[in-house]
């Protein structure tokens, strides 16, 4: 890669996101639980976090696994 492509070319990083809806989270202390859980922003459910990558990659194969069954 020439230095100026290196230069010009955007920085490679990953958002994470809610495994249930690929949005923003938030760290809210459970006390039931005593310690902190991922709420969801999207639909208020306690999630886990994965890359956006990995999110986008999930939809994709439920998709294709849908048109497959129709």
């Amino acid at each position: 890669m020439k230095y100026d492509d290196w230069k010009l070319a955007t920085p490679d990083y990953t958002e994470m996101v809610s495994r249930c809806c690929g949005v923003d989270y938030k760290e809210v202390y459970s006390e039931m639980h005593d310690e902190d859980k991922l709420l969801c922003s999207e639909c208020n459910e306690y999630c886990e976090e994965i890359e956006e990558y990995e999110y986008i990659a999930i939809q994709r194969e439920n998709y294709l696994e849908d048109m497959r069954n129709e």
